[in-house]
């Protein structure tokens, strides 16, 4: 539910290699079959973590 009637944006969509997700998973000893995948986040904690790692 929108609250204060607040316009969402369109996404900004990061293309990256094949594999880095699953390199990051890596990165935070969180790969493996019983490890859930993070869906949605309000911050950019995981998207800054990923873009270092590219650097």
């Amino acid at each position: 539910k929108r609250s204060f009637d607040l316009l969402l944006h369109k996404p900004i969509i990061h293309q990256v290699p094949q594999g880095t997700f699953i390199q990051w998973m890596a990165s935070k000893g969180k790969l493996g079959g019983q490890f859930k995948v993070p869906r949605l986040s309000n911050n950019r904690l995981i998207m800054d973590e990923i873009m270092k790692m590219l650097e």
